[in-house]
């Protein structure tokens, strides 16, 4: 049987919402043979990630005859509610695909997950360094390991900038006048969803403010004010052309000529810049955005993804393998390339390097977060809380179209964020 045939026939049998992830799964099985361990595995992703995970399990069992690995997977929707519904009934998977904010939610003690550090001998620690461990540490635990590290970056079509005569943006002022120039053609300077959107406001807010809007646990401390100065500078983002509505913002929009940029995770790039780039366009990677050239002011960076195993899991040993597997096989990483960004173990890593497979818009950008290292911080956990996002959506947007005034909004939103804790 092809490749191709046996990967269809894995899509047709597997399951594709994530459901219980006890021993007892119903979803099939990726090999018949007779185990003496079973674990269970899930994820979440587009259909290439369950294709070459897929493809990886059945590698892994291959190196690992005496395991055989159930998997549950499914696409993003949906897939925290029923984690959440898994991780309170103690029913989760034995090795887990996690959001880093899932660290704080679901484990701020370091009892939620497994201690990593106790599967070292099936797990070499050595690929990642201190910082690295460090980003999956909880009150002395490690709970789990980072896959690669994502930021939002600022992509630029730079063909555009050049035929209006003007330099790719440095300071937030720089934007301004930007916009200015190409607004009289009908472009907004960039484009963007309503997470990375917060994202870019709080920037701003830190560096002009000096405050921030949470503490390090992630408990809101703003206040009525610090909301107005948000929103009264994301209204004249938006009156001044800077930014594009969020309601009529497209991935495509930078490869259509609608927006001269736009701002994303580095996971993403391929997707949001990569059609454009295949037509031509001469696409690249901004600075951060800064009060002036000189500011070194913090922008925020988190794990992609990362690997956790249950509390309760059925065979350490097993999924410390399998864990082990995921992050530093050679093999295993030319099959994800950097589907997942680009990899934090320094084995993966160096597997991509052998085979050429650092390269393009997506190496670019995983470069371009290794430079800034120094200058950024773990992203807090509130600015990630799908409820307060979509939250700041709903009110916001009263305040930009003019439905609410500035101070209705802001207090509005305030409460409404306070209430939250």
């Amino acid at each position: 049987m092809s490749k191709h045939i046996k990967i269809i026939a894995l899509f047709t049998l597997a399951v594709f919402t994530v459901t219980s992830c006890s021993s007892d799964l119903s979803n099939v099985r990726i090999s018949a043979q007779e185990h003496s361990t079973v674990i269970s595995m899930s994820w979440w992703g587009n259909d290439p990630r369950h294709e070459y995970t897929l493809e990886g399990l059945s590698l892994f069992q291959e190196k690992n005859p005496d395991i055989m690995v159930d998997h549950s997977y499914g696409v993003w929707n949906g897939y925290e509610r029923r984690y959440l519904m898994q991780m309170a009934s103690h029913n989760n998977c034995d090795v887990m695909q996690i959001n880093y904010s899932w660290l704080s939610e679901y484990s701020y003690d370091g009892q939620g997950y497994y201690d990593i550090n106790q599967l070292s001998d099936y797990i070499d620690l050595s690929a990642f360094s201190e910082e690295d461990l460090a980003t999956g540490m909880r009150n002395g635990h490690l709970n789990a390991l980072p896959i690669a590290y994502n930021t939002v970056c600022l992509f630029y079509n730079k063909d555009m900038f050049d035929s209006y005569g003007l330099d790719i943006p440095e300071t937030w002022d720089d934007l301004f006048t930007a916009a200015d120039v190409m607004c009289g053609d009908d472009i907004y300077l960039l484009g963007m969803i309503n997470k990375h959107m917060f994202l870019f406001l709080n920037a701003w807010f830190e560096q002009t403010s000096g405050r921030t809007l949470s503490d390090d646990d992630g408990n809101y401390i703003g206040s009525v004010e610090d909301i107005a100065m948000i929103l009264e500078f994301y209204k004249e983002l938006t009156d001044s052309r800077v930014i594009e509505p969020l309601y009529s913002f497209n991935v495509g929009d930078l490869e259509a000529g609608i927006t001269a940029g736009t701002v994303c995770w580095a996971s993403d790039s391929i997707r949001y810049c990569q059609p454009a780039i295949d037509d031509g366009m001469n696409v690249v990677i901004g600075d951060y955005l800064r009060v002036s050239p000189d500011d070194q002011s913090t922008w925020y960076i988190k794990p992609a993804t990362m690997y956790a195993i249950s509390i309760n899991c059925s065979d350490p040993e097993a999924c410390g393998r399998l864990v082990d597997f995921l992050l530093n096989d050679p093999d295993f990483a030319v099959l994800q390339g950097t589907e997942k960004g680009i990899p934090v173990s320094s084995t993966a890593r160096q597997a991509l390097i052998e085979n050429g497979m650092l390269a393009g818009i997506e190496y670019q950008a995983g470069e371009f977060i290794s430079d800034n290292l120094p200058y950024m911080r773990l992203i807090n956990p509130m600015l990630e809380n799908a409820e307060f996002l979509e939250i700041f959506k709903n009110i916001s947007d009263r305040y930009i179209y003019n439905e609410a005034t500035l101070e209705e909004a802001a207090e509005e939103l305030h409460n409404a964020i306070a209430a939250l804790a």
